[in-house]
């Protein structure tokens, strides 16, 4: 023998001598069905047993079967898979199936009329407990798995049909009998008939035919897969099956309802596909519109078509409310792509994206792989991204300053950048141009320009508004305490001392061998230099320290005929003085 007659003629190789695959293949498909019709007459009479014990429609059957449409309706409330599947297994609706389809091969009316009985009638029973189980206030809402047994397609027919042939498989073969369980729970023939009892209960009388449509389908799929298998396998005889017409006679009627269903399942599934279309066009459509927001990811769309067009409701997680005429915009996008009227309804779930830098434009969700990723970002807010990065940076080394919003606002002549905060003092120019340089030297852009939008801020302790930090927090010791008293109500009183002058806060600090005393005071004009340095020389002379004020004057006082007050402040004597001018005037009390 040759080098290549040796390995033609070796196992498993490639050579002349082997069988192609897809020969071998074919050969072990033949030999199993040939497997299959030759059933031993022990098994054969075991299965007919066992098909008609579970067809009769007993107490146990009944119970048994409510039990199961009772833990599928909880199922299709709670929304949980795993508990659907339970009650998948306990449903005893497999085997009356099977009879129906053994009394149609062989003309046993009898056998047909009790399993016809156990099958709808069982039906029955479970679509009477799911409508007493919806009429208590446990429905708050349709879950997903309620809303998949109302809209049935031509894949759950074709996904029917195959557990079907399994479900026959694993009776007739007592070696594939170990997988039933399975079987039942992947035909879930009692699912549609809890949400027929759900949907009748809620008032939902298409979500109901729908249900129904699914369960008669998955019942027509297994009762034709099931009739083919019994004649394949041997278990009609041919006296049995009788002639072709008398056999077509009795299926007919299936054949004709399997037909019907089949075309309106079709038409479901095409209707299915087409709203996935347009799903995707409107989700592509609406994201690329969000892009242009800063912080915005779309979250869920609804649609509806009515004889008016579509209306679209779609959920955003946004920072800020989207403005009008934003969404207008969005809406005649949606209106051009998907080439019909649309109504857009945008509902705005306000949240933040932050991270430890502060919060961010970033437009993070989670990846299939499980992984936190990033959406694509318009130019625009990439700018934006960066540019509040900057400032967080910047208002990190300013503790008076807090950072509220920002917001990009593209001009013919370049962006402007809109930096929100919250101080108590105006920021001066320098300062923002020297912010803005910066952002020209981090960001690359020299067009982008700076607009400071100030939020005034009062920070007031029990003490009264802060002025010096140090003098509301500073950790001092009592003596030093009662000092920093003494000088605060020292310089309050030669303040006010200077007529109309009144001071509404008061902080002092040490400096040095001295104090430094900040004051915010009220008058109907601006004290002069020489006036506060007579102050504070006034204290110096009282206190025995170096003393140095500084006013924050406003121009904000009360006038009456008689004086100038301080705005808010009135002395029990006003009070008083208040009380009798008001005497004296025509028409007092």
């Amino acid at each position: 023998m040759s080098h290549d007659d040796a390995r033609g003629a070796a196992p498993g190789g490639r050579g002349l001598g082997s069988p192609p695959r897809l020969q071998s293949w074919l050969e072990s498909g033949i030999r199993a069905l040939l497997e299959l019709a030759h059933v031993s007459p022990a098994r054969r009479a075991a299965v007919l047993a066992s098909i008609h014990e579970g067809s009769q429609p007993t107490a146990i059957y009944y119970v048994l079967l409510g039990i199961s449409e009772l833990i599928a309706g909880f199922a299709l409330i709670i929304d949980s898979d795993a508990t659907l599947s339970g009650a998948n297994v306990v449903a005893p609706l497999m085997t009356p199936i099977f009879g129906v389809a053994l009394g149609l091969t062989r003309g046993d009316l009898r056998l047909l009329r009790t399993a016809l009985i156990a099958e709808f009638g069982g039906a029955l029973v479970g679509v009477a407990l799911c409508f007493l189980l919806g009429l208590f206030p446990f429905v708050l809402e349709p879950s997903a798995a309620l809303l998949a047994q109302t809209r049935p397609t031509l894949i759950d027919l074709m996904v029917a049909a195959l557990a079907g042939l399994a479900g026959a498989l694993a009776m007739i073969d007592e070696r594939v009998s170990p997988v039933l369980p399975g079987v039942a729970i992947a035909t879930a023939l009692n699912p549609p008939i809890a949400a027929i009892g759900l949907c009748l209960a809620l008032g939902a009388h298409e979500g109901a035919w729908g249900a129904f449509l699914l369960f008669f389908a998955n019942v027509l799929a297994i009762l034709g897969v099931a009739g083919a298998m019994f004649v394949i396998a041997g278990f009609v005889t041919r006296a049995e099956i009788g002639s072709f017409r008398s056999l077509a006679r009795r299926f007919s009627g299936a054949a004709i309802g399997l037909l019907l269903v089949t075309v309106l399942l079709t038409r479901h599934l095409v209707g299915m596909v087409e709203d996935l279309r347009t799903d995707r066009a409107i989700k592509e459509t609406l994201d690329s519109e969000l892009a242009q927001e800063p912080s915005t990811a779309l979250e869920s769309v609804e649609f509806d078509r009515d004889r008016e067009g579509m209306e679209v409701l779609s959920t955003v997680r946004t920072p800020r409310v989207i403005p009008p005429e934003r969404v207008k915009r969005m809406q005649d996008a949606l209106g051009s792509r998907l080439a019909e009227p649309v109504r857009l309804f945008v509902r705005c779930s306000l949240t933040k994206d932050v991270t430890a830098t502060g919060s961010t434009n970033l437009r993070p969700y989670l990846s299939l792989n499980g992984r936190v990723t990033e959406a694509p970002l318009a130019p625009e807010m990439r700018l934006l991204q960066q540019a509040e990065q900057v400032a967080r940076e910047v208002a990190a080394t300013r503790p008076e300053i807090a950072l509220l919003d920002l917001d990009l606002v593209p001009l013919p002549t370049g962006p402007v950048l809109i930096v929100s905060i919250q101080t108590p003092r105006d920021p001066g120019p320098g300062a923002v141009a020297r912010f803005e340089a910066l952002l020209h030297e981090r960001l690359g852009d020299p067009n982008l320009r700076v607009v400071v939008r100030r939020v005034d801020s009062t920070d007031v302790t029990a003490k009264g508004r802060i002025l010096y930090g140090a003098a509301h927090f500073g950790g001092v010791s009592d003596d030093e305490a009662e000092r920093r008293q003494l000088v605060e109500e020292t310089v309050r009183a030669r303040i006010q001392a200077v007529p109309n002058l009144f001071v509404t806060a008061i902080d002092a600090v040490r400096a040095g061998s001295g104090w430094s005393v900040r004051a915010e005071v009220v008058a109907p004009r601006v004290p002069t230099p020489e006036e506060v340095r007579a102050v504070e020389q006034r204290a110096v002379q009282s206190l025995g320290e170096p003393v140095a004020v500084s006013l924050r004057a406003r121009a904000e006082v009360v006038v009456t005929g008689k004086r100038y007050e301080a705005l808010g402040v009135m002395r029990l004597s006003d009070a008083g003085d208040a009380a009798a001018d008001a005497k004296a005037e025509p028409g007092g009390p």
